[in-house]
């Protein structure tokens, strides 16, 4: 009969830690501390009261049996450590550990109870990265709690004179002990699963959240963070969408956009970077500032406020930061950090697609130039040589190779577009094959196959390089030079064929064309290749057929 008043006594003490549990699980406060990550000192200490509180309850409602206060401590102190953490645990345990040794009685067993108390905490906390975010199994926490009551009895045996007193106590409390107390932390931490499903919702929101802003920032996000327009309309689409009171953009020196929805006071430009987007930009990682410092030239207009700050980062360097302020309070809900994380993590991957754009934009530029710059020098004096020849025989004819030798470097050097008609660089083409007609004359042979309406913008000097190559190496074995150019249009766009007579191109060379290596000391055809991939996609380089009667050169060129 005594047995099972105990039991059921035991079960009401375990029912009134539940009851409690529950309540502090519904409590926002709680949630949010619970959740974060990084806690402030405030924070762990707050939440070590309310845990140290839990095991004052658990041993003021204990049952006295005999020498001995039979109690559910170790809920409320192991609770403390999977909860909050080790730091919580640790403090936690400690107040319940100081309580139990002066308050609890008999004294005979304060000492061991003491210890125990604080082996809970500890025991939790070394646990907490194991269970923590509900993520925990219930037989292991079930056979923790069992460990941990073990350790309990040990601590009896070990601190407890007489040991014969403490033996007859531990084979009568023991059993009971350890099997409701296992299932009552069970019971208890599950009170807080439901806070943690809730989070996960909450995460996932946030999420998608981001995902959606992100939609509406993109545009402002594709020329960089220097824009500051872009930047103005990207803070004020930020707080369109949330319940932040400020935002601000900045780079590593200074303000690039700051938007407000409401006044808060006046502010020089000398002010500069607030002191968390610093910190954020030096360590690489969100930071939090409950309150700004009174030395800080923001306080003044900030001292209603608290601050989030993070950097974007691109390729491990962090070139901003993006600044959000909230009413002040003492604790940032976790759903707000990680939106912010998600909204800037998200921000710097497009900002450094733009940054990759803007790199990838320059590097064709400077192909574009130094394959403008690249002028044959050979070409040059052999054009100039066959002009100087014909100044004797045909004066006329030689003005015309002068006119059509200038309009050829002029379109070369001093043509800035990227895409040009195809008609102009079909008229560039001739021009170069005009002068190296008047050069070889008869021995050159050069044919066209073009349609009489070409509606299509193609990259400057793509094929001139090619057509060069043709005349160079193209000789067949009667010493004529034989060059075939032909375009015709497809569902697409135009397919431009350029043919030779000559011996072909060795498969060596081919493969290192294929593999855009440059060719000795020219780099025209492989740059050609690069550049048709680079504007058509990968499968629209150089079509290159060559044998040992010719070889064929095709361009698809797409609207």
């Amino acid at each position: 009969m005594q047995e099972n008043k105990l039991v059921f006594e035991l079960i009401l003490n375990i029912s009134l830690l539940v009851l409690v549990a529950n309540l502090i699980s519904k409590l926002r406060l709680i949630q949010d501390l619970i959740v974060q990550e990084q806690r402030s000192l405030k924070s762990q200490t707050f939440l070590s009261l309310i845990f140290g509180g839990v095991v004052i309850l658990s041993t003021y409602t204990g049952i006295d049996i005999g020498s001995y206060n039979l109690n559910t401590r170790v809920i409320g102190a192991m609770a403390a450590g999977l909860l909050g953490g080790p730091i919580v645990g640790l403090y936690a345990s400690l107040i319940g550990a100081v309580y139990v040794y002066f308050f609890s009685s008999p004294q005979a067993f304060a000492m061991a109870s003491s210890f125990s108390t604080m082996l809970f905490g500890l025991l939790g906390g070394g646990f907490y990265p194991y269970f923590q975010r509900g993520k925990w199994k219930y037989q292991d926490l079930f056979l923790l709690a069992c460990f941990a009551e073990i350790c309990d009895m040990v601590s009896l045996l070990r601190f407890t004179v007489p040991v014969e007193m403490a033996l007859n106590t531990i084979l009568e409390i023991s059993l009971p002990m350890i099997v409701l107390n296992a299932f009552g932390i069970l019971i208890f931490i599950s009170s807080f699963n439901n806070m943690f499903i809730q989070q996960d919702i909450e995460r996932s929101r946030q999420l998608q959240q981001a995902s959606e802003l992100m939609k509406k920032c993109l545009p402002q996000l594709i020329q960089g963070i220097e824009n500051r327009e872009n930047m103005k309309r990207f803070a004020e689409i930020i707080l369109e969408e949330t319940d932040w009171v400020g935002a601000m953009v900045t780079n590593r020196n200074e303000i690039i956009a700051d938007c407000r929805r409401e006044a808060s006071g006046s502010l020089q430009p000398e002010v500069g970077i607030p002191d968390i987007g610093i910190q954020a930009m030096e360590s690489g990682r969100l930071e939090r500032m409950y309150k700004v410092p009174v030395s800080s030239a923001w306080h003044e207009c900030m001292k209603e406020y608290s601050l989030i700050a993070a950097p974007f980062v691109i390729r491990e360097q962090t070139v901003g930061s993006l600044i959000v302020w909230v009413r002040k309070q003492w604790v940032f809900r976790q759903s707000e950090l990680e939106l912010l994380q998600h909204l800037v993590m998200l921000s710097s991957y497009q900002i450094a697609l733009a940054e990759l754009e803007r790199q990838k934009a320059m590097r064709q530029k400077a192909e574009f130039k130094a394959l403008q710059f690249q002028v044959n020098p050979h070409f040059l004096f052999n054009a100039l040589n066959t002009i100087s020849c014909v100044c004797r025989e045909d004066s006329e004819r030689a003005r015309e190779l002068l006119v059509i030798l200038a309009n050829y470097f002029r379109y070369n050097l001093n043509y800035d577009a990227y895409m040009v008609p195809m008609e102009e660089e079909m008229d560039h083409v001739r021009d170069y094959l005009e002068l190296e007609q008047a050069r070889f004359e008869e021995k050159l042979i050069v044919s066209y196959d073009l349609p009489e309406d070409m509606d299509i913008e193609i990259p400057t000097l793509i094929l001139q390089p090619i057509v060069e190559n043709a005349v160079r190496y193209g000789m067949n074995r009667e010493g004529k030079r034989i060059v075939s150019i032909q375009a015709e249009e497809t569902e697409t766009g135009y397919l431009v064929r350029i043919r030779d007579e000559g011996k072909g191109i060795a498969e060596e060379i081919l493969k290192k064309l294929m593999n855009g290596e440059a060719i000795g000391s020219s780099i025209g055809l492989s740059n050609v290749h690069k550049r048709m991939k680079s504007i058509y996609g990968e499968e629209q380089g150089l079509h290159i057929v060559s044998t040992s009667e010719g070889t064929c050169v095709e361009l698809c060129f797409v609207r």
